[in-house]
């Protein structure tokens, strides 16, 4: 079963260019480069730790967030075993199913994260929620990141801020950062890169919040 018959390949390189490999397919008719992304050890205690602060907003947002955190953590580990793997058994059936479930996974992670984000930006533009502005500013811009890709990827329809962008989110492979989408003609976004943003962004609310209970 593939899934995934024609995945374009773009290998990304680490000053986040990205250079396009065409009709690179496996024998199984599907798309591989290995992704050499690292995972610190700590990075699921970051998000452990960090959900308390989505928590201040909203008690039921902590087992979510923690939720996005193990997932964030399995999908990354997952990209780093894979880039260990020689050419014969990335092409394997095996791999192949293995990098069908991990574009899926990733999709759905972009779509929970989304909507645990657009919930932090509401609650903060109507009031229901107070953050320091810079806070706000930086969930909005979060918001509006992770909607040029969500849009495309849940509606295939173009988000309205960007109406040059493409109908469709492309998945792509990440030399880099794993799983990517091609969503303009020079524009790529990574599930890596949006889960970089929300923990950042989480961890240092943390620490605002830690600081003025001090």
């Amino acid at each position: 079963m593939i899934s995934y018959a024609r995945v374009r390949v773009e290998s990304r390189s680490k000053n986040d260019d990205f250079d396009c490999v065409d009709d690179l397919r496996s024998r199984n008719g599907v798309a591989l480069v290995r992704s050499y992304c690292t995972m610190p050890d700590d990075r699921f205690q970051r998000w452990i730790d960090a959900s308390s602060a989505a928590g201040a907003v909203e008690p039921f947002m902590i087992p979510l967030v923690q939720g996005l955190g193990r997932f964030d953590c399995h999908l990354i580990h997952e990209d780093a075993r894979f880039a260990a793997l020689n050419q014969e058994q990335s092409s394997s059936l095996h791999e192949t199913r293995l990098l069908t479930d991990r574009v899926t996974l990733s999709y759905f992670w972009v779509l929970a994260s989304y909507e645990l984000v657009r919930t932090l930006d509401q609650r903060w533009r109507t009031g229901a929620t107070t953050l320091p502005d810079e806070f706000g500013s930086r969930v909005a811009a979060l918001k509006r990141r992770m909607e040029r890709l969500r849009i495309p990827l849940a509606r295939m329809e173009t988000a309205r801020r960007f109406p040059t962008d493409s109908t469709i989110a492309y998945p792509t492979i990440s030399r880099d950062f794993g799983v990517a989408w091609h969503i303009a003609q020079d524009t790529y976004i990574t599930r890596r890169e949006l889960s970089d943003q929300l923990l950042d962004f989480l961890a240092d609310l943390k620490k605002r919040q830690t600081s003025k209970k001090t």
